[in-house]
């Protein structure tokens, strides 16, 4: 037998005319009431709209379009829109229902104690941010922040921002700075790190006894103080004693919970983030008691408060028009498999893929980027503008706001759903999209929030002037690419998943038989080419060699094709160049076998280099790596590399000087025939420099990446035959 319903209490969505609580009526309504101050057509068109949990996502967009078409028009909207969600939503006591916005006023007792952690950890004082298994600090951290504003990640403003951080040492003392952490245990909240910081942290969180263990024991290893309500005195209690009457329900203790915050610390500021985060309809009532703590707090403190959000990347903002440039370029530049994918998901309206870059806004040099993953709910985008709403109004009336937007992470929480998990493992795959682990988004958020406020010419300050309010949601953006993906953000889940599960069944199985076949070939062609130096003949070697050389050889054409379709990030062109030089090379050899019937030096420099090469990179492109593997990788090359090219063209030089006249015109001898009577020797061996350099230069820098000797920036994408 099912339980019975849970009885109504706190906040509460209220009863339509069936005495059912509908929040799809009420989500619907709140939009409506939102945009009919300054556009009533619109309005009505939401009013009007059928299936709203299907169709909502261009009414955001629409409304976002209409605010930044004008200051007056992002300010009414806002006051409209929480207006009215504050006065639809429910508090229910003790059978008692009435508006929020009243049980505000008329609930105004306080039934908590204060009690108080100090740490005894040592503060941090160096700005860090795990990242691929490092801690970059310093000149590393500054090169990989250039390194994602350079390939799309994160935009310009936030750079600068992380960067101004790295500089700033004083901004990491938080020991006399108040933050109030709504959801303090959140996974995508900054409490450890504030903690550590030196910070004293007001922390709110339910009443569960393993959130405050973890909490308090967290505190008690760092240089932060912990602030937190208790039910009864804290005395002599223990960390357990504690951990067992702490915490409070935001959702049913609203009022007292505004009450407690307002007599604290009153004449210091308190930053009031808003980290609580609940699924579904919960998440609306749940941004709305914590909105409804803020407003009166902003209202009535003594010492104007600060504001902390994170805002989603699959959500309507307004962007700097680079980024929709840098979209319309990856969407010409996207990989052939994308194109097809395009056209077979056409037929489909709910996952059609459509192009990311947009027109300004009528009126406006400002874009709309709809990065809104319908499937996520119109609950969850309705909570979300609550907290919009709130930023712009708040900045208006005085207040620091810090409202970033946060790249996709891969938290436990949205990991643990497989179609989730999948789309992330095949999100990379269209440029530049990168989902974060939690620790990396943790620190970067932290960042940009001390940036917020520090920096005085951060969008975050009210004394900035911005074109418009909704530009708040444009700077310092950490979207983790959905900014500049070449198609809508929300609408790459679905191939994002085919993306990952072709990857996974079919990709990865084909390129270990690759990769091992060509360890292989190049393998037996070494150990022929060592054999025969032992035996010590002088004459035979390509004979022995060459047709092995020269199958695997042709066989790395199908890494061009890798590049083309996508399967590597190897740049089409490179790659071409780079095994059309090898292949010429043995091309011109087989033409004149007679030339290289007894071993020429040159020839045995260039096959050793090739083999030796050829076997360590195929083998660290397979799924087996190991720190000696990964050191001969970035190792050899500085010998082979030079060997292998100098090898080449001697080889050339001697099948010029050893030949008869080429009889077909378009053959490669001809062809390096007549590039040795325009130039001859020094000609060649410039071009071979020129090649040579880069790509040196190049395989150096990752070197001292891959192996943690330098401070350059990863840029894996480039690397040679990259796989």
């Amino acid at each position: 037998m099912a339980p019975p319903p849970r009885k109504p209490n706190g906040v509460e969505f209220p009863q339509d005319d069936k005495g059912e609580r509908s929040t799809t009526s009420v989500n619907q309504s709140t939009f409506e009431a939102a945009i009919r101050p300054v556009d009533s057509a619109a309005a009505d068109a939401v009013k009007k709209q059928k299936g709203w949990r299907f169709t909502y996502n261009k009414h955001v967009v629409t409304q976002v379009k209409t605010a930044v078409k004008s200051e007056a028009n992002a300010y009414a909207i806002a006051e409209a829109g929480e207006a009215y969600l504050h006065n639809q939503m429910r508090f229910i006591r003790d059978d008692v229902e009435t508006s929020l916005a009243e049980a505000m006023q008329k609930y105004t007792s306080n039934p908590y104690k204060t009690a108080m952690i100090k740490g005894s950890g040592s503060r941090t004082t160096e700005y860090t941010v795990p990242y691929n298994g490092k801690d970059l600090t310093g000149p590393e951290l500054a090169a990989q922040i250039e390194s994602w504003v350079r390939s799309g990640v994160i935009e310009l403003s936030c750079g600068s921002s992380l960067l101004k951080v790295c500089e700033n040492a004083k901004w990491l003392d938080l020991t006399g700075e108040y933050f109030v952490l709504f959801g303090a245990a959140s996974a995508m909240g900054p409490y450890p790190l504030l903690m550590a910081l030196g910070a004293n942290v007001i922390a709110l969180d339910l009443d569960r006894e393993g959130i405050w263990k973890m909490l308090i024991e967290k505190a008690r290893a760092s240089a932060g103080t912990l602030i937190f309500p208790v039910t009864e005195d804290q005395g002599s209690k223990s960390d357990e004693e504690l951990a067992k009457i702490a915490g409070c329900d935001l959702l049913g203790k609203t009022p007292e919970i505004r009450t407690w915050l307002m007599g604290l610390y009153p004449e210091e500021r308190l930053i009031l983030g808003a980290y609580a985060y609940l699924d579904g309809p919960l998440f609306v009532k749940l941004s709305v008691a914590m909105d409804a703590i803020i407003k009166e707090l902003v209202a009535k403190r003594k010492v104007k408060p600060s504001i902390a959000y994170l805002c989603t990347p699959t959500d309507a903002h307004p962007v700097p028009s680079t980024a929709m440039a840098a979209a319309k370029s990856n969407y010409n530049r996207q990989p052939m498999w994308q194109k097809l994918c395009s056209l077979l998901l056409a037929f489909s309206p709910a996952h059609r893929m459509s192009p990311n870059f947009q027109k300004p806004v009528d009126g406006t040099d400002i874009s709309v980027c709809d990065a809104i993953v319908p499937p996520q709910g119109p609950n969850y985008i309705l909570a979300k503008r609550l907290q919009h709403w709130r930023a712009i109004l708040a900045r208006r009336d005085g207040c620091t706001v810090s409202t970033n937007i946060a790249p996709s992470t891969a938290t436990k929480s949205v990991v643990s759903n497989k179609a989730f998990a999948l789309a992330y493992k095949g999100m990379h795959h269209f440029k530049p999209i990168e989902v974060f682990q939690q620790e990396t988004s943790n620190a970067v958020m932290t960042g940009l929030l001390l940036a917020d406020l520090n920096d005085k010419t951060s969008a975050a300050n009210p004394e900035r002037k911005l074109a418009n309010p909704m530009l708040l949601f444009s700077d310092n953006s950490f979207h983790g690419g959905a900014w500049r993906c070449g198609y809508k953000f929300g609408q790459v889940g679905t191939p994002s998943v085919l993306a990952a599960l072709f990857l996974m069944m079919v990709v990865t199985p084909y390129m270990v038989l690759y990769n091992y076949g060509q360890v292989a070939g190049w393998g037996y062609a070494l150990a022929g080419l060592v054999q025969h130096e032992l035996e010590g003949t002088g004459s035979g070697l390509w004979a022995k060699v060459g047709e092995t050389v020269t199958s695997f050889q042709m066989l790395a054409w199908l890494e061009v094709v890798h590049a083309l379709v996508g399967i590597t990030r190897s740049g089409v062109m490179t790659t071409f160049i780079q095994v059309l030089s090898r292949v010429f090379v043995v091309s011109v050899m087989n033409a004149v076998p007679a030339a290289f019937e007894k071993d020429v030096m040159w020839t045995r420099m260039m096959l050793f280099a090739w083999s030796l090469t050829e076997v360590v990179r195929y083998s660290y492109y397979g799924p087996i790596q190991n720190k000696l593997l990964t050191w001969l990788r970035y190792t050899l090359f500085i010998v082979l590399y030079p060997m292998g090219v100098a090898g080449e063209i001697g080889t050339l030089n001697h099948a010029v000087q050893n030949s008869a006249p080429a009889t077909e015109v378009y053959s490669f001898l001809n062809v390096i025939q007549q590039v040795f009577k325009l130039g001859g020797l020094p000609l060649v061996i410039g071009v071979y420099l020129v090649g040579l350099s880069g790509l040196y230069t190049h395989m150096l820098a990752q070197r001292s990446r891959v192996l943690g000797k330098s401070k350059a920036p990863r840029r894996a994408s480039s690397e040679k035959k990259n796989q």
